[in-house]
């Protein structure tokens, strides 16, 4: 089944995303926590995808047991980063015959210890290449990443408007947002694309800012803002973890409430193996996908 189903079905779709941990103790524990993920039933699950060949294998590892093992669709990520074409395909063909449908198509990050990313010799350089390669192999379900505030690599938001238009002209069925902290950006974002003529689903990607450390540490690495408000009411409690966690989960319960005021497709939650996140925001998720 291809994810893109769901979202033609459905008003609206509940995704988690998680990432796979790099030690085979790790991923016994992860995939103990995802059976109580799954209760909250979200209809698929996101598995990242090592930079660097950190952990690629526990990917495949990871969506083939959510989907044989937990019965619920999974979207493996894919990324440029240090592959050849010749071994993009060969992950794909690993994709294939475990019965993955679904691949998440990115560019990716550069390799650590370096600031840009740089294409690798008989690679591809961008996300767009990388999405005609998956299509072209075989019948994958496409997803593909979009920035409501422009990737921090591009700040012309114009532009970078039109390499997601080059990457839905590929083949991307469904886009998936970066998080971010203030819905304006969000809906503008969304408003200007279906201007343009987009017609794909725009599912809108939620963290909850766990302290001040992390989410400014984040906001600069993604070019994501941090909403004057929430900054002050962070810095204020920095030395506080458990009430620092709270006025992020209440944030972020505010900006749900007002997305699905909205009508968005379908919501993203990055919830970083945390059972603490999806036990607080899961419920609402849930109730909304009707499921």
């Amino acid at each position: 089944m291809h994810l893109i189903d769901l979202y033609q079905k459905q008003d609206f779709v509940f995704s988690i995303e998680i990432f796979p941990p790099k030690t085979e103790k790790g991923m016994e524990k992860l995939k103990t926590t995802l059976e109580k993920f799954k209760s909250c039933t979200p209809d698929y699950f996101s598995v990242t995808y090592g930079a660097g060949g950190t952990s690629r294998a526990n990917t495949h590892e990871m969506a083939a047991h959510i989907h044989h093992e937990l019965d619920v669709p999974a979207m493996a990520h894919l990324t440029c980063v240090a592959h050849t074409e010749k071994e993009i395909d060969e992950v794909l063909t690993k994709l294939k015959n475990s019965e993955i449908t679904n691949v998440m198509t990115l560019r990716g990050d550069p390799t650590a210890g370096t600031k840009h990313f740089v294409q690798p010799k008989g690679g591809y350089h961008y996300a767009s290449e990388l999405i005609a390669a998956v299509r072209k192999h075989s019948d994958f379900g496409i997803g593909a990443a979009g920035y409501p505030e422009g990737h921090v690599e591009n700040p012309d938001k114009d532009d970078d408007r039109k390499r997601l238009h080059e990457k839905i002209a590929a083949g991307a069925e469904f886009i998936v947002t970066q998080f971010f902290l203030d819905n304006t950006h969000f809906l503008h974002w969304r408003d200007q694309l279906h201007k343009e003529g987009v017609s794909v689903p725009l599912v809108a990607g939620i963290l909850p800012p766990a302290n001040w450390n992390a989410i400014s540490r984040l906001s600069d690495m993604c070019g994501v803002s941090i909403p004057e408000k929430l900054a002050q009411a962070l810095i204020k409690h920095e030395s506080d973890p458990e009430v620092s966690k709270i006025i992020g989960f209440e944030h972020v319960e505010k900006q749900i409430e007002e997305l699905l005021q909205e009508g968005v497709e379908g919501l993203h939650l990055y919830a970083l193996n945390s059972l603490e996140t999806v036990d607080r925001l899961g419920p609402k998720l849930k109730e909304a996908s009707g499921t």
